[in-house]
């Protein structure tokens, strides 16, 4: 990502949204961070306290280096002299981070209209797929997802599945500059738990299927889809405009009716049924034929893509 140079912001202004239950000073902040070791004068850190470890004892550490302002989910840190001081509520500290980090930026997400794809199975085929529809529209786009981030068509450093927030709102805003008005995403079920993406506005969510995994994280099935969910019903935000639903998965199925009280317009997909379904479908070594049924009326699909996996993604 290229450096995006960020306007001097008041730490007032910074904090602009964020649940903070008490503050003292003030600061010219030049600069954002969560991790102490990237620490530059005239930057506010964050301290949260993490997966792995709590960033509340890099405080010091941080100020040391420069930290002008630093915003703790720690009841029992106290200000510290000469620095401007933000206490927000225990186990708040990845929200206040993405309100902190889109106020720094320029809140850049707002200004994209974003669709995101969660799910197991699927993720990476969907995304590109939308990319390329994007850009077929002769729309600017960027793309975040596992194997690359890309901007334009144009691949940048990839650093997780989906970034903190921080890192997210960088990208924006550098898409932003070079022209995007459209972005795409995988968004993971750990991404959602650990509230990375909050405080970002989705346009679009896509559900594609729920299938055993990573249940070494969420311990069981409930809790896997209860993290999936929560892109349905907006992260800090309002919910989707859009849900589209895969109807042949059992948890779409549960996923459906949720969407809709939630206000979203929900478009279902499936095999054989849906909003948008196939029929006909023929497979050969060079790929998929298939009539793509829609609700305004049947499209002849050929694609070099494999297996009904791709008939779902498509």
């Amino acid at each position: 990502m290229s450096n995006i140079i960020a306007l001097q912001m008041q730490f007032s202004d910074l904090l602009c949204g964020a649940d903070v239950l008490d503050t003292t000073g003030n600061a010219e902040i030049s600069g954002l961070q969560y991790d102490s070791r990237k620490i530059e004068f005239g930057d506010c850190f964050v301290a949260m306290k993490g997966e792995v470890t709590d960033g509340n004892i890099y405080i010091d550490k941080a100020i040391a280096a420069g930290a002008v302002a630093v915003v703790t989910d720690c009841a029992t840190e106290m200000p510290r002299m000469a620095t401007a001081w933000a206490r927000i509520p225990s186990g708040h500290g990845r929200r206040a981070l993405g309100l902190l980090s889109a106020n720094f930026y320029g809140r850049p997400a707002e200004k994209l209209s974003i669709c995101s794809v969660t799910g197991t199975n699927g993720k990476t085929t969907t995304t590109f797929l939308i990319e390329a529809m994007l850009q077929t529209a002769g729309k600017a786009s960027a793309l975040v997802g596992t194997i690359e981030y890309r901007i334009a068509g144009k691949a940048v450093p990839t650093p997780h599945t989906t970034p903190e927030s921080l890192e997210l709102n960088h990208f924006f805003a550098d898409a932003l500059q070079q022209g995007a008005t459209e972005a795409v995403m995988e968004v993971s079920s750990h991404a959602l738990a650990q509230e990375r993406v909050w405080a970002v506005p989705f346009d679009v969510a896509i559900f594609t299927n729920l299938t055993r995994d990573h249940l070494d994280y969420h311990k069981d099935m409930g809790s896997y889809f209860a993290a999936k969910q929560v892109l349905f019903s907006g992260c800090g935000t309002a919910p989707p405009r859009v849900a589209v639903i895969n109807q042949d998965d059992a948890y779409g199925q549960r996923l459906i009716g949720f969407a809709k009280k939630q206000g979203s317009q929900v478009f279902t997909y499936g095999m054989d049924a849906g909003d948008f379904h196939s029929q006909n479908t023929e497979y050969t070594p060079n790929g998929t034929r298939f009539e793509m049924v829609t609700p305004h009326g049947k499209v002849d699909m050929i694609t070099p893509l494999a297996g009904t996996v791709n008939v779902y993604n498509i």
